[in-house]
């Protein structure tokens, strides 16, 4: 079920919920299982982030050559 909700989220929710979690661990003392809890759940915040991310960087290639423009370079690392 929580992977459900997590794909219902656009990728401005979960990075908000990233930066929340880093900002809890940061500020609070927070108990081990907890902190253990909030870095899984990071985790899975991250994978599905970089996964929109990749999906819009296909859209966007898809878009240039449907207009006949020419990929100059990826936007990768």
């Amino acid at each position: 079920m929580e992977e459900e909700k997590l794909k219902e989220k656009g990728f401005e929710e979960s990075m908000s919920e990233l930066e929340e979690i880093n900002g809890r661990l940061e500020r609070e003392k927070v108990s081990l299982e907890e902190t253990l809890r909030l870095y899984e759940r990071g985790m899975k915040l991250i994978e599905h982030c970089t996964n929109k991310l990749e999906e819009a960087d296909a859209e966007i290639k898809k878009i240039i050559e449907r207009d006949g423009q020419e990929v100059i370079e990826d936007f990768e690392d």
